[in-house]
């Protein structure tokens, strides 16, 4: 379970990125690692193909870059809706962790 909440979350953090700036499959795989992820170029490569495949990143050759990444008007509509939910997510979260230290205090 823990694998696939990680899956579920780098998605969101390669939309979010593909969104702020075109990115390699390269900046992508070290962008996840800043965060904390434990991928490599070859782990990303397939979260890129699915993200394509559902029609929320696509890729364009550049010159001089190579192949990036970009997000479509889907990926954004995607990113809003995994914010939205993040942001309910956390919102309970610490909602019901006042409410029980208060109820422990």
């Amino acid at each position: 379970m823990k694998r696939q909440f990680l899956g579920l979350l780098a998605r969101v953090y390669v939309l979010q990125f593909a969104f702020e700036v075109p990115a390699t499959v390269a900046m992508l795989a070290d962008m996840l690692m800043e965060y904390g992820f434990q991928v490599d170029i070859g782990s990303v490569r397939p979260l890129l193909r699915a993200l394509q495949m559902d029609g929320y990143i696509e890729s364009v050759l550049r010159d001089g870059i190579g192949r990036v990444y970009l997000i479509t008007e889907r990926g954004r509509e995607e990113l809003r809706n995994s914010r939205s939910q993040l942001d309910q997510l956390y919102r309970r979260l610490h909602s019901r962790g006042d409410a029980s230290e208060a109820a422990q205090g």
